[in-house]
This record gives structure tokens, sequence and C-alpha cells, in this order.
């Protein structure tokens, strides 16, 4: 079965009931991998260096579900938000997702691809903006203004490189959207080649266990280990999965 389906059926069987999300979320492991377990296969690692400042820094972080049919699973918004709130370990956590957007109000209309990044995405692999600035925990948070980062490339191509791109708006499927910076020529990201970068935005409060539909990232801070890492996520996993458990029970 593909990997795909492994992780619709994942999803499916998480939503079904409370007591099956519950025992879930109980069995869930965390797995932290080296730069190259993250980056090898899509982008050549063993073969040439990754184009970040110190990836031996860099770790990918995604879920394990032992019996679920699903070795592997990426990343769900309520373990990143905790893990972004309780880790010991991470200098920076983020999550990051391809999507596409349709742009108008800025010469022909056009559909292009778009980076989705939470805040920490871009913090994590260094990247550092060409004109304007990067994305923070603001721009992130539901209800604050709509922004979006322009690549090199497509800030060329679209705006003819002029600078004085910074504070207009754009209209991004079908809502005006501020423009906060242009990066660097050289930013790369794996395989996504995007002509816009916009945040990932969750609610607190509409988010649920599953959705694993997203990358995760992450830098080390300084001399910490893989090791010291997995044993820190382990932590906040048995404490978190205490209390869901209490409340579980005394709801039902």
């Amino acid at each position: 079965m593909g990997h795909q389906s492994s992780l619709r059926i994942v999803v499916r069987r998480l939503l079904r009931t409370p007591l099956f999300s519950l025992v879930a979320l109980l069995t869930l492991g965390i797995g932290i991998g080296a730069n190259a377990a993250l980056f090898s296969v899509v982008y050549g690692v063993l073969l040439k260096p990754l184009p970040f400042d110190e990836p031996e820094r860099l770790v990918g972080v995604w879920h394990k579900a032992p019996g679920m049919n699903a070795d592997l699973m990426q990343q769900g918004p309520a373990f990143y938000l905790t893990y972004r709130d309780e880790n010991r370990t991470f200098e920076h956590i983020g999550l990051w997702a391809d999507r596409a957007a349709s742009v108008t109000g800025a010469g022909d209309p056009e559909r292009v691809q778009t980076l989705m990044v939470t805040d920490g995405t871009l913090q994590a692999v260094r990247v550092q903006p060409a004109i304007g600035r990067i994305f923070n925990h603001e721009d992130d948070t539901p209800g604050s203004p709509e922004r979006i980062i322009l690549t090199y490339a497509y800030w060329q191509r679209k705006f003819g490189g002029d600078r004085s791109v910074i504070g207009r708006s754009p209209t991004i499927d079908g809502r005006p959207r501020e423009v906060i910076g242009v990066l660097r020529q050289s930013f790369k990201l794996l395989r996504s080649n995007p002509a816009l970068l916009a945040p990932l935005r969750f609610d607190r409060a509409q988010i649920f266990i599953g959705n694993f539909a997203y990358q995760g990232v992450a830098r080390l801070k300084p001399g910490v280990t893989i090791e010291q890492a997995n044993a820190d996520i382990a932590r906040i996993r048995s404490s978190r999965c205490d209390r869901t458990h209490r409340a579980e029970v005394s709801r039902r």
C-alpha cells in the first residue's frame, strides 16, 4: 500500500472514535532523523552538502505508529504546537507544506506554487531575506494581518525587481495580502520551487489529533544530540499523554 493511502487510513482511524484517538495517542512514537535521513532521498545529501548553515544541526521530525500500517507519518498541527511550546532541545521547529494559490491584482492572473510555513521553519534553515523580513510568530497567529513573502525569481518576473514591492498587497486566493519580504536568489527547500511563501495558521480551538499532512523540520540547540532530542520529545509525549488520558476518562 502506498504512503498516501496509509496516511488516509491512519487519519480515518484516528477520527472514527474519541477512544481510538486516545489509544492512538498513547501508542504514538516520535522519530527524529539526522539531516541525512531527512534530505538524502529527495536532495542527494550523500552526494553533495546541504545548502544550509550548520546542516548537522538540522533534523526531520516525524511520527511512527506501530501496528497502524504506517511505519512513517508526517507531522500534525496538534503535536507541532505541543513540541514548539514545551521542548528544551530545539532552537527552532516548524512545519511546511506545498500548496498552490491564485494571484490577481498584479498583472495577468495566474496560479502559482506556494510554500506554506509556520514561524520557525525559515529560522530553522536560517533563511535570510534579500529585502524586507521573514515571518514571525505574529504572522502565523490567526486573526493577524495576512502577509506573504516573494521568492527572488518571482519578484523579478512579476514585479521587475522593484524594491517598492514591500508593502504592496496583491490579491492571493481572493484576499489582499501584504508583501513583507523577498527571499535571496539562493533560497531552496528540498524540491519545492515556490513563487510565494505564506504563513500556516493553526487555531488551537479547532485542531485535533490527526491531520499528519505536514513536513516537520527543527534545528537542534548547540551541543544537543539526536538522542537527547528524542528523550526530550519522549518526556513531552509521556506528560501530555498522561494528562490527555485523565481528561478523557473524566469526560467518559
